[in-house]
């Protein structure tokens, strides 16, 4: 099966920092190591379909707890929004007039919808004639097939769960993303910067052209100002990034105080949780950079975080 996971410039500097972003179950950041692609590419893939209802209608629950620095803060869990059970025709049918109404959540779930099916081939003849050059050839869309057979059997697969879906709105599935950020949806703005738009992207900054380099950078800025928007709605999703973007310099440069600001304020943040997550390891390297004064600086920066009105929005 073929993995589709080079960003370029992004993958070594957005993916690589999203890893921690996405909130995975370690007791500290993860490391700078790519992700199995659909890991990344489809991170709600897996979870539950829910009903289509709007953001503002969800049930979400707010409990009131204390951090460690005496800070109140509410711990807000906000159910998953996720992609529609297959077959995606009928959801397509129900979701499109929802979202050409101005709903943000169904704006969002459409757009998931979409990416599903973005590279998926809508006439049997053009399926066969894929199938065909991923034997003769075996790569897709320039990537290495190890398994022909079973790439066709994904490819098939795929065919049947996108049946109904129109061929000219496959590709609209960020049009539709970036729809539900700009309305405020927590959910897409952490979203939209890992559904990049189809194009030529490269890996390393010496094989990038001067056409995608420029690319690749305003998708890294566009990712700071979609994410910033989630961490002001109180995401500690999107703190976690900052923080691994600030720690690693990549994305943004290199800030130790703020980077220690963000995992201490997530230590403070998972432990009034009661989630065991941790970040003693990573705050013990960046304490061992900082000097007295900017250790200083770092602890009240992580107060002004955690004294955010909004936080703190836990992942589902």
């Amino acid at each position: 099966m073929r993995r589709r996971a080079a960003w370029g410039l992004l993958a070594a500097a957005l993916l690589c920092a999203l890893i921690g972003g996405r909130l995975s179950r370690s007791t500290g950041p993860a490391p700078a190591a790519a992700l199995p692609p659909r890991a990344v590419e489809n991170p709600q893939a897996a979870q539950t379909p829910i009903a289509d209802t709007p953001a503002p209608e969800r049930a979400q629950t707010a409990q009131p707890a204390t951090v460690s620095s005496g800070i109140p803060i509410r711990l807000v869990r906000r159910p998953p929004l996720t992609v529609p059970a297959s077959p995606y025709g009928p959801a397509y049918a129900r979701l499109l007039p929802q979202a050409q109404a101005g709903d943000r959540t169904a704006q969002y779930r459409l757009g998931l919808l979409l990416y599903q099916c973005r590279d998926i081939p809508a006439d049997p003849a053009a399926l066969d004639r894929q199938v065909e050059r991923v034997y003769e050839t075996r790569r897709r869309e320039g990537w290495d097939v190890d398994d022909p057979a079973a790439e066709e059997q994904s490819l098939r697969r795929q065919y049947a769960e996108c049946a109904g879906v129109p061929e000219d709105a496959r590709g609209r599935y960020r049009d539709w993303l970036k729809a539900a950020a700009d309305a405020g949806l927590l959910e897409a703005e952490l979203d939209l910067p890992l559904h990049l738009p189809p194009g030529d992207y490269c890996q390393y900054l010496s094989e990038c052209s001067p056409e995608q380099r420029a690319r690749q950078e305003a998708l890294q800025q566009e990712a700071v100002e979609y994410f910033g928007r989630a961490l002001d709605q109180g995401s500690a999703q999107a703190l976690w990034t900052f923080g691994a973007w600030y720690s690693e310099g990549e994305v943004l440069p290199e800030n130790d105080v703020e980077a220690y600001a963000d995992f201490e304020a997530l230590n403070q943040i998972f432990a009034a949780a009661g989630d065991p997550r941790n970040f003693d390891a990573i705050l013990a390297e960046l304490r061992g950079r900082l000097r007295p004064a900017d250790l200083q600086q770092a602890e009240a920066r992580a107060k002004e975080i955690l004294s955010n009105p909004k936080c703190c929005v836990l992942p589902p």
